[in-house]
């Protein structure tokens, strides 16, 4: 378990540094969608979840990796586990956006338990399509599909964030208002598990029959 823990903080210091220099372009995403949180708590966090695995085959890290005293699985599952470290800064990010919002007299939105549930459903979806992928492919095969994944993001975190300001059935469910609500984030849990757990052992096996 500590070794998963020191991986996590591996990525962390791998991307912290880039995501400086991306700090502008998610300013402006804020900017642009400044009445919700989806925009500048998801982008974020996948770039950075997208930043760690890029940096990791550019620096040859899979090799380093290897050569400690941490298994295969435990390389897997710090990839998975470091998506809520940065849902977590994503999340901070947003509080600082709305904090300097109010001072500025804008409305930037409240958060909102199903709204932070709605970005936490997102972030694990993607990621559990993303990693098998990366584990995959390896650094040449994930060039095309990282530029992919990442214009997926941006589009459609846009997009479902004017959807949430302008679309009054998607505000009443996420306020909680829609009859069958329950049910409906029922069923989104359901399928995620679902989709993480064979996520997560789909990449074990490919990672498993990799040659590093």
């Amino acid at each position: 378990m500590l070794s998963v823990v020191y991986l996590i903080r591996k990525d962390i210091l791998l991307v912290y540094r880039y995501m400086l220099l991306l700090l502008p372009f998610f300013l402006y995403m804020a900017w642009a969608q400044i009445g919700t949180l989806l925009v500048y708590v998801t982008v974020p966090a996948i770039f950075m979840l997208i930043t760690s695995c890029t940096f990791d085959m550019q620096n040859t890290n899979p090799r380093f990796t290897a050569s400690l005293p941490v298994s295969r699985t435990q390389v897997v599952l710090s990839k998975y586990a470091s998506l809520a470290p940065f849902t977590l800064i994503g999340l901070l990010f947003a509080a600082v956006l709305q904090g300097g919002a109010a001072l500025l007299n804008l409305d930037a939105g409240s958060f909102r338990l199903t709204e932070i549930a709605l970005v936490i459903a997102i972030n694990v979806a993607v990621a559990s399509l993303y990693l098998p992928l990366y584990f995959w492919l390896g650094p040449k095969g994930m060039q095309i599909v990282r530029l992919v994944f990442i214009m997926i993001v941006a589009i459609g975190s846009s997009t479902l964030g004017a959807l949430s300001q302008r679309s009054d059935l998607l505000q009443r469910w996420l306020g909680g208002s829609v009859q069958g609500a329950g049910m409906i984030w029922g069923t989104v849990c359901l399928a995620l598990v679902v989709l993480l757990g064979a996520s997560v052992f789909l990449s074990l096996k490919l990672y498993a029959k990799q040659d590093i």
